[in-house]
């Protein structure tokens, strides 16, 4: 157990740990590539996984990506083993999987419908299914009650029918402006997807797609069943507006075994296989470590930094400004080397508020005066609400808010305007 009163050694292990993580992930996605490939297609799958930059870029963040990942994999891997007693653990790894995204209950359908047609239809089936049920079951159990004393909810089903609460309620209304739209989350959904393969998978998944659907056999269907249980919750996220790429993180090993299809062709039909294969782990190597030169970007995280420091200056309640707010958990431990006895810093840390739950600004803000927000912040990002674009672009609109932060006016590329807000002059 590590004993330390510096903050940031607590940061440091979040992200070693994830980086643990995402290297213990090799196993798994080996295993996966396996089934469906020999061993020396498997050992590229794992190399175009592993050299993927936003995979490498997301270990470092200490986030639960990793996390979810693994088991996800794992579920796959060992439930697509010709040894039952792996099957029976890919339930187990499917309820972590549930617990730490709730994808892994929707992964739950595609598997009931996978084991059944791989091994028949009779009682003797249905009995190992009620076992590997009953391991489920008891995997998750203890967590989701826990959760249910702690919060009131159980983050599985919640999540689901809460979701599917707003989709219902959004399809059948005629309001103007919607917060769900499912029409808006698959253009985001094809745009988003389509980027995600690039520079890694652009050149293979495509091949890979057409003849997984060309060939119709057990394995691709299994493919195609859990590729579309995992995207879900990516085309939900996307119809409320939330475009964050890291949704479809949890489809990259699939990305990496589709890859294969394509590079086996061209390796049966070559006669220079070795070349072949060397220019092409150059090319993953190469292609990954410029996209990561050119991705991570530390003048703009440090102009984060900076603006979640204006942001403390003024208020501890805020709009939430997802990735960027994420520095509002670090303002003021640089000055703390040692927090032991001083938990109130911690404590008392910045409540951010989610403008995207709703569909107008007046509705936002008749829930956040509510929470006593003093401040609006808007930036540039792409995913934020489009009522909180308009005030960045026009400003002069909204009388009631009065500037009184503009990054531009400090020289920053980060575009980011902080606003106190007149509940009185809002009203009139």
């Amino acid at each position: 157990m590590l004993k330390s009163n510096n903050f940031l050694d607590y940061m440091y292990l979040q992200r070693l740990l994830s980086i643990s993580i995402s290297i213990i992930t090799i196993v798994p996605v080996y295993f996966l590539c396996r089934h469906f490939f020999d061993k020396q297609y498997a050992i590229i799958g794992v190399v175009l996984f592993v050299f993927e930059p936003r995979i490498i870029q997301n270990s470092m963040l200490g986030l639960t990506e990793p996390l979810s990942i693994l088991f996800g994999t794992s579920t796959l891997a060992l439930f697509f083993s010709k040894k039952m007693k792996y099957v029976y653990s890919s339930f187990a790894t499917l309820a972590l999987f549930a617990l730490t995204r709730y994808e892994g209950l929707l992964l739950l359908i595609p598997i009931t419908i996978m084991y059944f047609v791989r091994f028949g239809r009779n009682r003797h089936t249905a009995k190992r299914y009620i076992l590997a049920i009953t391991i489920f079951v008891l995997v998750i159990t203890p967590i989701t009650y826990s959760r249910i004393q702690i919060t009131g909810r159980d983050g599985l089903t919640s999540h689901i029918f809460a979701g599917a609460n707003v989709a219902s309620s959004e399809i059948i209304s005629d309001h103007a402006t919607k917060k769900f739209s499912i029409t808006n989350g698959l253009v985001t959904f094809g745009k988003l997807i389509g980027w995600s393969t690039v520079p890694i998978f652009i050149l293979f998944v495509p091949f890979g797609v057409y003849t997984i659907f060309r060939n119709r056999n057990f394995l691709n269907y299994s493919i195609i069943l859990s590729g579309i249980a995992l995207l879900i919750p990516s085309v939900y996220a996307y119809s409320r507006n939330i475009e964050e790429i890291r949704y479809l993180f949890i489809v990259f090993p699939l990305f990496s075994l589709i890859s294969l299809y394509m590079i086996k062709a061209v390796l049966d039909r070559s006669r220079w296989k070795k070349p072949i294969i060397i220019a092409l782990m150059v090319g993953v190597i190469l292609s990954s470590g410029l996209f990561l030169n050119w991705k991570i970007n530390n003048e703009h995280e440090l102009e984060a930094v900076k603006i979640a420091k204006e942001v403390a200056k003024r208020t501890s309640v805020i709009n939430d400004y997802h990735p960027e707010s994420v520095y509002l958990r670090t303002v003021g431990f640089e000055d703390q080397q040692d927090f032991a006895g001083k938990r109130e810093i911690i404590h008392n840390k910045i409540k951010v508020l989610f403008a995207e739950k709703f569909s107008s600004l007046k509705e936002f803000l008749d829930y956040a005066k509510e929470q006593k927000l003093e401040f609006l912040l808007v930036d540039d990002q792409r995913s934020r609400p489009a009522f909180l674009k308009d005030i960045l672009e026009n400003e002069s609109k909204y009388p009631f808010l009065t500037k009184e932060y503009d990054s531009g006016e400090h020289g920053f590329k980060y575009r980011v305007k902080i606003f106190r807000i007149n509940y009185e002059m809002m009203s009139e």
